[in-house]
């Protein structure tokens, strides 16, 4: 059987781009290169950081049909219309260079995954380094590219020998571990952030006997922005990105159900996802969507069951139904 990343690749760096996302709270999030969406696209639907959750969405690419398909894809769906998320959610997207930052966007966290490759070496990843942590100044930022020593588990690239081929034809270079430590390192020294490298897609099934441990296939760079760092530095001049329509996702704006009623509906909903005997537990009740909209923030059902004779909190954290 051919050798394959499980899951996919495309799968485990967009995981660990979000869980990063999730994990230092951000709430705003600038894709630098979005190209079609497909990161802003898993990064739409709602996370589980419930008390800090996604609500602002950017992304800049220089390939107008590349926007095209995004602004199409990132559009509400049915299930979006009738399924109201309980936080709202906009997204913006803008036409142009991705080393010029868009006037006016401050956001949590700017992610640049799979673009640095695609630049040129000397004078596009300088630039577009000095965009995301110069001109975003973010609290956080993800890089990833290819990790060329992986490349000695692709026998066709040929990687180490002079026929050595990079894993896409419009790829300029394609780094080394030690390469993208240091670009990262002095990136990190030059605009006052601390950094930390991480591999994704670590291991193959099905992989050949001679399978080279190196890395992961991808190699990310997390940028932290460190403390007392001072404000934003010029950025590279340019043409500024120009917006597309904006996109907004409908939220839940009714006022919570009456005593009476809301007791009806958690009681009811326990019942139905019960675990035994007229017991339940708060993340199962959570995960029901019309309980999200009732209470917005997990706590606050928590705290309201705590508070509720209709329902008992048990040693191990469950609860049940009193009679």
């Amino acid at each position: 059987m051919k050798p394959r990343f499980h899951p996919p690749l495309w799968e485990q760096r967009r995981i660990c781009i979000a869980q990063t996302l999730y994990q230092q709270r951000a709430q705003s999030v600038v894709d630098v290169g979005c190209g079609e969406g497909n990161v802003l696209a898993f990064l739409a639907s709602p996370g589980p950081n419930d008390e800090h959750p996604i609500t602002q969405l950017f992304g800049v690419d220089v390939s107008a049909d590349a926007l095209r398909t995004a602004h199409e894809r990132l559009q509400p769906g049915a299930a979006d219309r009738r399924d109201l998320r309980v936080d709202p959610l906009s997204v913006r997207l803008f036409h142009g260079d991705a080393a010029v930052p868009v006037a006016g966007v401050r956001a949590d966290a700017v992610v640049c995954s799979e673009v640095i490759e695609h630049v040129d070496e000397r004078t596009g990843v300088p630039a577009l380094t000095r965009a995301v942590l110069g001109g975003y100044r973010p609290a956080l930022a993800l890089f990833t590219t290819p990790n060329a020593e992986f490349n000695v588990n692709f026998p066709a690239l040929g990687y180490g020998t002079p026929g050595a081929r990079f894993r896409d034809a419009d790829h300029k270079s394609e780094w080394t571990r030690a390469q993208f430590a240091a670009w990262a390192g002095a990136a990190a020294r030059e605009f006052g952030y601390a950094v930390e490298l991480r591999g994704i897609g670590l291991a193959m099934r099905n992989a050949a006997a001679d399978f080279a441990p190196c890395g992961g296939c991808t190699q990310m760079a997390v940028f932290a922005r460190l403390p007392g760092a001072g404000p934003a530095v010029g950025a590279v001049t340019g043409d500024p990105p120009r917006p597309l329509p904006p996109i907004d996702y409908p939220a839940y704006t009714q006022p919570q159900l009456g005593a009476a009623a809301l007791l009806a509906l958690v009681r009811g909903v326990a019942l139905d996802i019960g675990d035994g005997p007229r017991g339940f537990r708060a993340d199962r009740l959570w995960s029901v969507l019309e309980v999200q909209q009732q209470f917005k923030r997990r706590r606050a059902l928590e705290a309201w069951l705590g508070a509720q004779p209709a329902f008992t909190r048990q040693p191990d954290g469950a609860f049940t139904v009193n009679a």
